[in-house]
């Protein structure tokens, strides 16, 4: 039922926010040096460019669907002021991050790796929450 009271065009907007995040997270002058570094990739081949679309879009579903859950929570929640917003948005961070935390350990990931990939999905789901906060 909550589905149905969404607002999905919050919803498309924080989506696209989330996913420009990414852009601008894991740029070579932000993070992705370090992230490529960290996940022990080098440059991308010929085959890699050619994927690139398809693993693109396929984030840009990820991050929408992450935004509908988001704008549950929101639904659920209605917080009345952006305080509670970025708050719904640490929260759902936190259970994404603990989730990554646990199969990085067994892959035997860096600590710094965590944090690193974790931050930028605790950044994009709490404006995917003020996003939607603001909108509803």
């Amino acid at each position: 039922m909550i589905l149905l009271h969404l607002n999905y065009l919050a919803v498309a907007i924080s989506a696209v926010a989330y996913f420009a995040l990414g852009a601008i997270y894991f740029n070579p002058k932000v993070m992705g040096t370090k992230w490529m570094e960290g996940h022990k990739l080098g440059q991308p081949t010929e085959e890699d460019k050619k994927n690139m679309g398809k693993i693109m879009g396929m984030t840009f579903v990820l991050c929408f669907f992450a935004c509908i859950g988001i704008g549950c929570l929101v639904q659920i929640i209605m917080p009345v002021s952006y305080i509670v917003a970025v708050k719904i948005g640490l929260l759902a961070g936190l259970f994404g991050s603990l989730s990554l935390a646990m199969s990085y350990m067994y892959t035997k990931k860096s600590m710094q790796l965590i944090v690193s990939d974790s931050a930028y999905h605790f950044i994009g789901l709490v404006i995917a929450s003020v996003i939607q906060t603001a909108m509803q």
